[in-house]
């Protein structure tokens, strides 16, 4: 087991000394930044892509739906399934903060969104490999380019400015690959899950698509708004004097929360009786 550590460590160093020498230039680490900074070109591109294929029409649209719900569903576990992964091994510290390492000189400054997480496994390969993955069962015509475009796209640049070892990029894939092919293969996520879903999207499409606009948005987004939010939420509850505001503000959510479930169950409570009156005088 420690030859088979040690050999990972050295292909991982190897990996990330032979990146190295390509740091510096110009265009290639402008190029990269961009890629870290613009997610409309990584979740915005998938997401594109998942509601091309919710919509396209044919035979097999019901159960080519059933699985788009199954893939999403099977990605947020991917990620938490390595979330938990990586609170339970030894904390593995990111190659560009590794004091012991000799780290390349680029020639612009990179502020990658990194949370303070152990790198293994990756979250982002874990995620959007879960995501290709979908896709390439979905469209088999498109397997090689989006996983070209993963690993090339998404996950090359993590290891270039090292966010990550080649180590953690394979595993989170193998964990994302492994949960969504998992999860299609179960019949009873298709059943219990996914169907009643899809029955919500016929009965109140309205309702349905405002929650996938807002979900689909968050999940092409990264979650940046949530984060950025959450963050916020931390900072202030760990200043004292933040305490009493930062109760007012959960009081406040609570109520507005209340008062769109009062209104959403009123008005599906009025359109019941107001079917029944229908169906009494049409009698």
């Amino acid at each position: 087991m420690n030859g088979l550590l040690h050999l990972i460590r050295s292909i991982d160093l190897a990996f990330y000394r032979w990146l190295g020498q390509f740091a510096g230039n110009w265009v290639l680490d402008r190029l990269v930044s961009q890629e870290e900074a613009n997610n409309i070109f990584k979740g915005g591109i998938f997401f594109a892509v998942y509601w091309y294929l919710w919509f396209r029409a044919g035979p097999d649209r019901n159960s080519r739906r059933s699985a788009i719900v199954v893939i999403v569903i099977g990605s947020l576990l991917a990620l938490i399934l390595g979330r938990t992964i990586s609170f339970v091994l030894p904390f593995r510290l990111r190659p560009m903060y590794d004091p012991s390492l000799v780290h390349p000189s680029y020639s612009v400054q990179f502020s990658p969104n990194l949370e303070n997480w152990s790198a293994f496994p990756s979250d982002a390969a874990t995620y959007f490999f879960a995501l290709a993955f979908g896709i390439g069962y979905l469209a088999r015509r498109l397997v090689i380019p989006i996983f070209l475009f993963t690993a090339g796209w998404i996950c090359l640049p993590r290891l270039y400015i090292g966010a990550h070892y080649v180590s953690d990029v394979v595993g989170g894939a193998a964990i994302g690959i492994a949960i969504v092919w998992a999860l299609l293969r179960t019949e009873w996520i298709h059943s219990l899950v996914a169907g009643p879903l899809l029955k919500f999207e016929q009965v109140r499409p309205e309702w349905f698509y405002v929650i996938a606009f807002l979900m689909s948005f968050e999940l092409a987004d990264l979650f940046a708004d949530i984060r950025n939010v959450g963050h916020a939420a931390l900072h202030i509850a760990r200043v004292p004097s933040h305490s009493g505001f930062l109760r007012l503000a959960f009081a406040v959510v609570g109520v507005a929360i209340l008062a769109v479930y009062g209104s959403i169950t009123l008005h599906r409570r009025n359109h019941i009786l107001s079917r029944r009156a229908n169906s009494r005088s049409s009698t």
